[in-house]
């Protein structure tokens, strides 16, 4: 694929991953693992860089062929990949592992970027990035501290989530209902949020013209992550196995 085609092949992929083309989905519980919306070669054909291809596998509910790019990328510099790490365990539902991923790289400009107040000079920037979530995010604190909250929210949605599946009046389950979209509602905007402001950062940073060769990107995994990436790998830990 020439360079000159792969910037509208990604924006248009982009583009059929997000509202309006395809709901957003900020938690893939209680039913995971969940059906792709597209074949996982229509996405690596493009070559991208591993870390916007590994955004794109997760748009399209692909959580397998995300983990597998992203294990080659577990520690500094790629600060990116280990964000989009602790993005993966969120969706998963895995919070307590997001909230490690997240800490790990709160200092970094990814980070700042995705979860900073949005000013003027960021409209051009950012383009049409959807930002009806910033009425809900507490800006007034650290964009670390506005991302733990919103981990929180995500946590308390799916705790929701799986007491209404056990609920057994159904007194319980209508209000178990009302709050789960009420949560929903809040947590699908800051996640639809943070996904198209991640991936607006590593555009810029790393272009959509095709990689040919990967293999210069990945990165050893620090040694705090080698027994968890184990488990996940071939532990059965969670839901997910590969």
């Amino acid at each position: 694929m020439g360079e000159s085609t792969s910037p509208s092949s990604y924006k248009s992929t982009l583009t059929s991953l997000l509202p309006p083309s395809r709901a957003h989905v900020p938690l893939y519980l209680p039913v995971s693992p969940a059906k792709p919306h597209i074949p996982a070669d229509s996405i690596s054909s493009l070559r991208l860089h591993p870390v916007l291809e590994a955004g794109l596998h997760l748009l399209n509910r692909d959580l397998p062929s995300a983990h597998f790019l992203l294990r080659h990328m577990q520690a500094k510099p790629a600060w990116e990949a280990m964000y989009l790490h602790g993005i993966l365990h969120r969706i998963e539902g895995d919070i307590e592992n997001a909230r490690a991923w997240y800490e790990d790289v709160k200092d970094e400009e990814v980070f700042e970027f995705v979860w900073r107040r949005r000013t003027t000079e960021d409209e051009d920037e950012l383009g049409d990035v959807d930002d009806e979530d910033e009425t809900s995010n507490d800006y007034s604190t650290s964009p670390y501290e506005s991302s733990r909250t919103f981990l929180s929210q995500v946590e308390s949605y799916k705790n929701s989530i799986l007491s209404s599946s056990v609920s057994t009046t159904n007194t319980t389950t209508t209000n178990n209902v009302d709050n789960i979209d009420s949560i929903k509602d809040i947590i699908t905007q800051k996640s639809l949020g943070e996904f198209q402001r991640f991936m607006t950062f590593c555009e810029g940073k790393f272009g959509t013209s095709p990689v040919s060769d990967a293999s210069s990107i990945w990165v050893s995994m620090s040694d705090k992550n080698k027994e968890q990436a184990a488990n996940m790998i071939t532990g059965g830990e969670g839901w997910r196995e590969f």
